[in-house]
């Protein structure tokens, strides 16, 4: 009568011990996926506002090397592109970004190639902006001797 309950005791911690491994098992298996919220075109605005905003500080400060306002360019046309037209004219959010073209090109560190370097990076990315990325252009090399 002993050994009935030995057998049936040992079976049960048998048992016990193979169900809890399967768990344990089914359990590594599994993979979790987790999603990232997408984000909003309002978040992304604030995103590229936030970072124009960053590379115009760079192009303002005087002390900012040729090397820092290069950087700055690739990051702008990479990043930062210009907000599309309405029927034709730019948002007056458009001036930022066109404020940045001006500030890089009166800048003291700033010569012709990095002028020509930007200029053809940022009509590459925003060929919509051609005219007006010229008129800055100009308007901040005409500024040059004048910035303090």
């Amino acid at each position: 009568m002993q050994e009935n309950y030995l057998i049936i005791s040992i079976i049960a911690v048998i048992a016990i011990v193979l169900i809890s491994l399967f768990i344990v098992v089914a359990n590594l298996q599994k993979t979790v996926v987790i999603e990232s919220p997408t984000p909003t075109p309002e978040q992304k605005e604030k995103e590229q506002k936030i970072a124009i905003e960053a590379l115009i500080e760079i192009a303002a400060k005087r002390t900012s090397t040729r090397n820092e306002l290069a950087n700055a360019i690739i990051r702008a046309a990479k990043d930062c592109p210009f907000p599309v037209k309405e029927k034709g004219i730019a948002p007056k959010v458009s001036k930022i970004y066109l404020n940045f073209v001006l500030l890089i090109a009166s800048h003291r560190n700033a010569d012709a190639k990095l002028i020509a370097f930007m200029d053809e990076e940022l009509k590459k990315t925003n060929p919509d902006y051609k005219r007006e990325i010229d008129l800055y252009e100009n308007e901040g090399i005409n500024q040059r001797g004048n910035r303090i």
